[in-house]
């Protein structure tokens, strides 16, 4: 069923529109993110994602999100290589790959690696909406997670950004502000 209602929002994003110009990858995000591992367990901190355009092609991409609860402290780090290509004049395919480094007390630390696919279209010229795939491989345990996001630009530089992620154990929820440059 997860399937069937990505597939559905990816082909709803691809006929949508027409409006806009395709999203653009020259932006750093800074925001609060909360992880839910179910039966009462949440912690939270905040983000930052930062992605920069090398050609129309190729993008740069880091991310870090720093979780804790009462002294327990979580880090997941990313930096990767990103590929886009225009699927309409407001829809963008994107893929990246990623080294992945998650850290946190006691001395843990282990690292591997993230991929990720999805779109992003503009439905206006204001309003992005966003759905990925994403598999995070790190010391031999691996996820898949469910991405659905959007933005709300309130200039051309400034917007407010959500996004959900959902796979089997987790659920993760995070909310900010994207600088375009």
């Amino acid at each position: 069923m997860n399937k069937t209602l990505i597939a559905s929002a990816v082909l709803s994003l691809l006929s949508f529109g027409t409006m806009a110009e395709t999203p653009s990858f020259n932006n750093i995000e800074i925001g609060y993110t909360e992880f839910d591992f179910g039966g009462g367990v949440e912690l939270d901190g905040f983000e930052i994602n930062v992605t920069r355009e090398l050609t129309d092609n190729i993008y740069i991409t880091a991310e870090t999100a720093q979780i804790t609860d009462s002294g327990f402290d979580l880090g997941l780090t990313t930096l990767g290589l990103g590929f886009k290509t225009d699927l309409t004049n407001s829809t963008v395919f994107f893929s990246e790959l990623s080294y992945a480094d998650l850290d946190g007390d006691g001395g843990f630390d282990e690292s591997g690696y993230e991929v990720a696919t999805g779109v992003r279209s503009m439905l206006t010229e204001r309003l992005e909406v966003k759905a990925a795939v994403e598999y995070l491989d790190i010391d031999d345990d691996s996820t898949t997670s469910f991405v659905l996001g959007g933005a709300y630009g309130f200039t051309d530089n400034l917007a407010a950004y959500v996004n959900y992620s959902y796979e089997s154990d987790l659920d993760s929820y995070s909310a900010g502000l994207r600088y375009s440059f």
